[in-house]
This record gives C-alpha cells, structure tokens and sequence, in this order.
C-alpha cells in the first residue's frame, strides 16, 4: 500500500507544462503498470531522427520504494547481450578480419568436428537456423539429490580451484566451463534451416572473437565499439561501478537462493564468469542509446552495407522472422504480430528475458530503449506479458514522430 501510495503521489505532482498528450499517456502507461506491480521500475529512451526525444526513468528499483531509479542506472540486459556484445563484435570481425560467415563454427573449434555440429555455420548460428537446442539448464547438474550442491563443482569459499564466482557466495571450479562445452557438443540438433531460437552458439563467440583478433571478448567490445561510440556498459559491474547503481534482478529461490544483484541472472552465464555471448551485459538506456548510434547510416563505425546484411532478413521470402543476430518484425503466424505492426520491415531489435529491450526502425529514423527488471521479484510474475506493455510503448511512441 505505501509503494502503490507514492507512486499516486509522483503522478499526481508530476509537471505536465511542456509535455504533450503523448508523453502524458507514455508516463500514464509506465506508471500504471508499476502500480500493477508489472515492474518496480523502468527507463526509456526514444531518438527520432537525431534528437533525443525521451530519456526518463520511472519508480524504483524494488518494490520497497527506497531507491528511486536513475537514468545512470544500470539494468541486466539478458539476451540484448547477445545483440549489443555478440552480435556487433561479429560485424567488427567482418569488416576488420574478413570474416567468412558461411564458414563451419568446426573450423576454429576443432572439438566439434567429431560432432553432430560439424557443418553448423557462423551464418547459421546468427539467424538461429542451425537446428541446435534453444537452452541447456546447467544449474541443474550441479547439485545431489538432496538438493546440495556437488562439492566438486561448487564451493561457498574461494580459493584457486574455485575462483570462477557466481555470486558473493558461490564459487565455481575454474575448469568446469569445459563440462559446458561438452553438454553442447553432445546435444542434439534439431532440423536444420527451420528457425529455432538458441542460445548455445553465442557460449562459443567469445572464444571465437579471441581466436581472431588476439582481444579477449571484453577487451574487443570495449576498444571496438564502446570506446567509438562513448558508451559505458559492463559486464560484471559490481567489479566497476558502486552497487548502489545497479538494479536487483530476481530473488533466485531454487538455484542461488540470494536476491541476484549486480550478478548476472542467467545461470548458464554466471557459470561463464560473469562474461559469455549469450547474457552478461549490463546498462542503461542512455548509454545503449549511445552505442546505437553505431547502427545509424554513415556512421564512423560500420559500412552501411554491412548494416543493411547483419539487419536484413537473413532468409529472404521466407516465414523466418530473424536478421543476423537480430530478431525482426513479423506477422501472420501463431505468435501474432511482434514487435508491433506500426514498424517497418526494415527494422530490427532484440528483447531480453529480465524485461529488456531495443529497437531500431531505420525507415522511421527511430531508436527505442526500453529496460525493467520485470523478474523481480519473481519470473514467475507475467503480468509484463497480460499488459502488452512493450507494444503499447512503440504504439505511443510512433505517434510521437508524427510530432517531430
């Protein structure tokens, strides 16, 4: 009641002089769906053409109503990881190394000759084609059947065998990344060139952007793309920013059992250190704005051209809804229309599972960002998914370029 209680306060003290009837139903919308208790807190960030039209952030961090959000704070980014590190790093190898993205994973990771992932492809991989299983849930390996964990694997103390760290609280023997890989391996694939969303390609594009341009994963995205566009995002931020900042995502209450805050929520990536291709990054609207600015026409970062092939549909006059590495508009199947039936087929996005998301509609010259922990308390909460919020947004939000 005190939560809901403040938040009718803010809306009612909020200045309306200079907002427009659309901001006022995009404030209206945020602010509703907080007091449902949809997300504790949310950021939103909207450029159209090259003015930043919205930067604003609404409610709190948790539902406690003590820390108020910021724009400068940061949010778990979940599958955005794969977009905004995995994907743009593969596009910086493709014009900086001439990346051949129709050649075998296989090639630069010999394990999986010997695999049924032999003939996988990069391109395959990015459009999510290779018939390989959409999620392993590692977590579960790692405990008896009573429900503690295998001492072998994981220790409450570190030391230098168990130095990998999930938490504050949970250490990971350092070379059980290898027992990943080989559960990958081994998995089997599905049918080839149907779409099939998975996240497993994505575990070997560290290693991958390592291999070839001599960086490590981190080290690569920063030099490449952070540093050229000014943007600060972060993978295990509580290493580099104050905790205060960052938004607590889930109370974990089957595998962790700790408030996950400031760690990564994915298990299969905290199992990675923290820093893995398919989830890890961390930040805020504004500055995933920033970095963006990298997918606009001539821009000093990529080719247009190789915006137009990484953004495309990569299957042309085909019901696969996916670019290289990003997910597309579609229609006309037994999901409805995603993202929104406003966007042109010419743009493109990403969302993540902790209630994250972006989208780019180059016709529009639009640029949405929009960040909840929509998990917390607990991803079993789906009124985020009942109240349509995201579709909503963009539907407001286009309406406002007819504004500007």
């Amino acid at each position: 009641m005190r939560f809901k209680l403040l938040i009718l306060i803010v809306l009612v003290s909020v200045p309306l002089f200079g907002q427009t009837n659309i901001d006022q139903k995009i404030d209206s919308l945020i602010n509703s769906n907080i007091i449902e208790y949809a997300f504790p807190g949310a950021q939103i960030y909207v450029k159209i053409k090259d003015e930043i039209v919205i930067n604003k952030s609404y409610g709190y961090q948790t539902y406690d109503s003590i820390n108020l959000i910021n724009n400068d704070h940061l949010y778990d980014l979940a599958s955005l990881t794969k977009v905004l590190a995995s994907t743009l790093s593969i596009m910086k190898l493709y014009e900086d190394f001439d990346l051949n993205l129709n050649i075998p994973v296989s090639y630069y990771f010999r394990d999986l000759k010997k695999s049924n992932k032999k003939n996988t492809t990069i391109f395959e991989g990015l459009s999510h084609t290779s018939g390989w299983v959409p999620y392993i849930s590692h977590q579960n390996y790692v405990k008896r059947k009573n429900g503690k964990f295998k001492k072998s694997i994981i220790r409450k103390d570190k030391n230098k065998r168990f130095s990998t760290a999930i938490n504050e609280e949970l250490y990971l023997n350092k070379n059980y990344f290898n027992k990943i890989f080989k559960r990958i391996k081994k998995s089997k694939i599905n049918k080839k060139g149907e779409y099939a969303y998975s996240g497993l390609f994505f575990f070997y594009v560290p290693k991958l952007i390592e291999k070839i341009s001599g960086f490590t994963f981190e080290k690569y995205f920063k030099i490449s793309l952070l540093d050229k566009t000014n943007s600060k995002l972060y993978f295990n931020p509580k290493e580099k920013v104050k905790k205060e900042i960052i938004v607590p995502t889930e109370y974990d209450s089957i595998f962790r059992k700790i408030l996950v805050h400031g760690n990564v929520h994915d298990e299969a990536a905290s199992f990675m250190g923290g820093i893995s291709g398919n989830a890890g990054l961390f930040g805020s609207a504004q500055e995933i704005g920033k970095l963006l600015q990298a997918l606009e026409p001539n821009n000093s970062i990529f080719q247009d051209s190789t915006i137009k092939k990484f953004t495309s549909y990569a299957y042309k006059d085909s019901p696969i809804r996916r670019g290289l590495g990003f997910d597309k508009p579609y229609s006309k199947n037994e999901y409805g229309i995603y993202p929104n039936e406003n966007l042109s087929k010419l743009s493109f996005g990403h969302t993540g599972f902790t209630g994250t998301m972006f989208w780019r509609d180059p016709e529009k010259q639009l640029t949405i960002v929009f960040l909840t922990n929509r998990v917390y308390p607990t991803r079993n909460n789906d009124k985020f998914y009942q109240n349509n919020v995201r579709s909503k947004l963009i539907d407001l939000i286009i309406q406002k370029t007819t504004q500007n």
